[in-house]
């Protein structure tokens, strides 16, 4: 018998070793293929979860952004196209420089003026940054009286970008992270649910193992993203209150008249 349980223990063991080194290639495949995509259309489009989000992110970011806008924690900019439609002047910073940003920076302490920017943008980071109630004032002192914060963060997520990855967000914890940093006319929306956040496991697998191949590559990454479209756009139709929802995002105001110059 304490040999039957040993031996299912190794097997055990072994099967949860495969399962790392699996997900690991996977995570780094993923990784590659977002990093050459980015800027491109079909970013949005590798997986349910980006499908999902910018479905509801990019009707939302024409209303609110305008002016000089601030892309904080810009990574790869693969907002850049969406948001110099939008703004006058499009500004990209990230924790490091990369190239075609503006500047390399903390969110927690930015290397801006007071008032500097009309609109400010601020996607899938907050869950980032160690204390957000601090990057939330920064961004507000950052605005211009009137000006417009554009936020996005995850409320179902699996981890990602360890270790610095510390908190996930409920649109109550947005609204009150917000309010507290000075902002007002908070309005949030949810983008995604349960079903986008299980899509993405299958689209994963299929983009990283069947991309490599000659001309099956390309027709899989065509299918997927088809799949990805499909997957979000039922997701918005099922399961209304979006108790599970993937991301919620949050648009709000700093406070007094917008100054134009």
């Amino acid at each position: 018998m304490v040999r039957g349980f040993g031996g299912l223990r190794f097997a055990l063991s072994l099967l949860f070793d495969l399962t790392h080194v699996m997900y690991e290639f996977l995570k780094n495949q993923d990784k590659r293929i977002a990093d050459e995509t980015a800027g491109e259309e079909n970013y949005f489009y590798l997986s349910p979860t980006r499908a999902s989000l910018i479905r509801k992110l990019a009707p939302l970011a024409e209303k609110v952004i305008h002016g000089r806008c601030l892309d904080a924690g810009a990574g790869r900019m693969a907002y850049a196209a969406l948001l110099r439609r939008c703004a006058d002047e499009y500004v990209a910073m990230d924790i490091e420089w990369r190239p075609g940003s503006n500047a390399a920076g903390s969110a927690l302490a930015m290397p801006w003026r007071d008032e500097a920017f009309d609109s400010v943008f601020c996607s899938q980071v907050l869950e980032h940054v160690p204390d957000p109630e601090q990057a939330l004032r920064e961004f507000f002192r950052c605005l211009k009286p009137g000006g417009t914060i554009l936020v996005s963060a995850p409320h179902l997520s699996y981890l990602h970008n360890e270790p610095h990855d510390y908190f996930r967000y409920t649109k109550h914890g947005l609204r009150v992270l917000l309010e507290r940093a000075g902002f007002v006319e908070i309005e949030t929306a949810a983008a995604g649910g349960l079903l986008s956040f299980l899509g993405h496991i299958p689209s994963v697998i299929a983009k990283t193992v069947l991309r490599p191949i000659p001309l099956i590559g390309r027709a899989a990454m065509i299918a997927n993203g088809w799949y990805s479209r499909a997957v979000a756009w039922i997701d918005e139709r099922v399961e209304s209150r979006k108790i599970y929802a993937l991301n919620f995002i949050t648009a709000a105001r700093k406070p007094g008249e917008a100054k134009h110059e």
